[in-house]
């Protein structure tokens, strides 16, 4: 499950969603996010960066450590209503991709099944690695950042689609200077643990004001 292929040339690896990756890679980091209500945020004058428009987490329990897409897609559709968002206002994914052979594909299948269309799709890892327990509050972060700053992060490392992966998703291999108003973020866990959280602008702004 973990790179080796690169070992003389780390830079090059991991590759999610590439037609030659080997495994994933493990990161070093951690990352933090303030989570409160909108009332206590205004009382103590923060700067609030965005809402959470809505979240899933289920738990598939379909294997100890092979993915199931059917657990990833349901959880995905469960945030979207949870949200109230319709799958066409999702303006990027950011997607766990570990670099795994089986966890890549189960996961674009996934994506597609749900968004039916050519979303900006994109794992980070290729950036960091896959820094465990800290991923989601560090790719959480990395899409704050994205709405804040008006670009979209890119697939580091993919230059050969694996044509096992979904086809019909927009993968993003360069950074754009587009401002995305509402991200999707999802980590896919050992376990069948599934969780997908939807971001929007802050309420009466929008993340470019953050």
């Amino acid at each position: 499950a973990t790179s080796h292929k690169y070992n003389d040339r780390p830079e090059l690896s991991p590759r999610p969603f590439d037609k030659a990756r080997d495994g994933l890679v493990i990161g070093e980091g951690g990352g933090a996010l303030v989570l409160e209500s909108l009332a206590s945020a205004k009382a103590r004058g923060a700067h609030v960066l965005a809402e959470v428009l809505g979240y899933a987490s289920n738990c598939d329990g379909a294997h100890l450590t092979a993915p199931d897409k059917r657990g990833m897609q349901r959880v995905m559709e469960l945030a979207l209503a949870d949200a109230g968002v319709d799958p066409a206002d999702v303006d990027y994914v950011c997607a766990h991709g570990t670099g795994t052979d089986i966890g890549d594909v189960a996961e674009s299948q996934a994506t597609f099944e749900v968004f039916q269309r050519a979303v900006p799709f994109a794992s980070l890892k290729g950036y960091v690695g896959h820094t465990l327990g800290a991923c989601g509050a560090i790719e959480a972060a990395w899409c704050l950042a994205m709405m804040r700053d008006g670009f979209m992060a890119a697939n580091r490392n993919l230059t050969e689609l694996d044509p096992a992966c979904a086809q019909g998703l927009d993968y993003v291999t360069e950074v754009r200077e587009q401002r995305p108003r509402i991200v999707m973020t999802n980590n896919f866990a050992f376990g069948g643990i599934n969780t997908s959280i939807l971001l929007g602008p802050a309420p009466g702004g929008d993340a470019s004001q953050a």
